[in-house]
């Protein structure tokens, strides 16, 4: 069988969850299946790893200005077809075969209209219902993300196949000597922060988060500061402008993008991590901060819950009170925290990337 993927999403320099999936799904199918040919699909110059994978793998570069998804690989679809194509993003070429297969992240533009650009909006909206009710199967990468599908778009739950995200083997408990020299080049100090990791938007609920860090610091005095770590998406400029009007004592720090090889130590040196958001599709980051050894704090909406089960302490991310007494139970209570620890290592065997790709595979031959 060839099987072809569209893989300029894996080669992207600073990869956010979407990216990262993909890239995994590569290496992964790479490392499970040497009987199946496949071909991938890039719009620039591949990066070096890609060259490493195994003979039945093979690269097309195929430039393309605009709408590349839709338009470049339709065009190569039909000049060079293959037997199953795979998008790691909800976009499908106009032009597809009919084993055709697309992932879907999450719908954030429903939920969250505002916080996109009306282009975004429509673009996202047209292309995710065109692909979702195209596509032969439809990979959702959680429950809940399958419900949302199933209540917007009118196709049925047996059309959505649910596969987790998952992790790798760079995430593990670090002790202070392996984790501070890291540390020391954000000007953090081991367990004497709060982590908080994702795009600077709107639904990562940032602006209530800062608020009830602020109310901790006010009326609990905690001496953990507040770290925030990520990229600057749709309005951040109000975002970073409360980070800043609050943390002008230093208590509140703002980084930027942070390496992928950076993302280990941090993790492993948070007294906590906190994702407060109003909405996610999945959520990696208190998935990688679990097995790495500390505990997390994330709403009690989406798919959060499902993600952390009962290792997490959930909270109203509509509520910076929730918020602030959820962060200050794990700050606190020692023996919470050391419980937290231990349910969380156990929860987060149940997801790794290799049972995802052995699940897309399963999906590839049922077709």
């Amino acid at each position: 069988m060839k099987i072809g993927i569209e893989a300029e999403r894996a080669n992207l320099p600073n990869p956010t969850g979407v990216e990262r999936y993909a890239a995994e799904m590569i290496k992964n199918f790479a490392r499970l299946d040497r009987k199946n040919e496949y071909v991938l699909y890039f719009r620039t110059k591949p990066q070096q790893w890609f060259y490493d994978l195994p003979k039945n793998f093979s690269m097309k570069v195929i430039p393309f200005p605009k709408y590349w998804t839709q338009i470049r690989i339709s065009w190569e679809m039909a000049l060079h077809p293959v037997d199953v194509l795979f998008i790691t993003a909800s976009a499908l070429p106009l032009w597809h075969p009919r084993k055709s297969i697309v992932t879907v992240h999450d719908v954030a533009w429903k939920m969250f209209p505002y916080a996109f650009t009306k282009f975004m909006r429509r673009y996202l909206e047209w292309s995710t219902s065109f692909a979702v009710k195209n596509a032969a199967k439809v990979i959702a990468v959680s429950e809940s993300t399958k419900q949302d599908l199933v209540k917007f778009y009118d196709i049925t739950a047996n059309k959505v196949i649910v596969t987790h995200l998952g992790l790798d083997g760079n995430f593990r408990p670090m002790k202070y000597e392996e984790v501070q020299p890291m540390l020391d080049k954000y000007n953090l100090v081991y367990q004497k922060y709060i982590l908080f990791l994702g795009t600077i938007q709107p639904r990562k609920n940032i602006i209530r988060l800062v608020e009830a860090y602020q109310q901790l610091k006010k009326q609990n005095h905690v001496e953990e500061k507040l770290a925030i770590f990520g990229g600057r998406g749709w309005l951040w400029e109000p975002i970073l402008k409360k980070i800043k009007m609050v943390g002008l004592d230093g208590s509140i720090k703002y980084f930027d993008y942070a390496p992928p090889e950076d993302l280990p130590y941090l993790y492993a040196g948070a007294k906590l991590l906190t994702l407060p958001a109003l909405y996610e599709g999945f959520g990696l980051p208190p998935l990688e901060a679990m097995v790495s050894g500390v505990p997390v704090v994330v709403s009690n909406v989406s798919s959060l819950p499902e993600v952390v089960g009962d290792a997490g302490i959930l909270v109203d991310p509509n509520s910076a009170d929730s918020i602030a007494d959820g962060l200050l139970k794990v700050l606190t209570d020692n023996n919470l925290r050391e419980q937290m620890i231990v349910k969380g290592l156990e929860r987060a065997k149940q997801f790794t990337w290799e049972n995802t790709a052995k699940k897309t595979l399963e999906v590839f031959n049922s077709l």
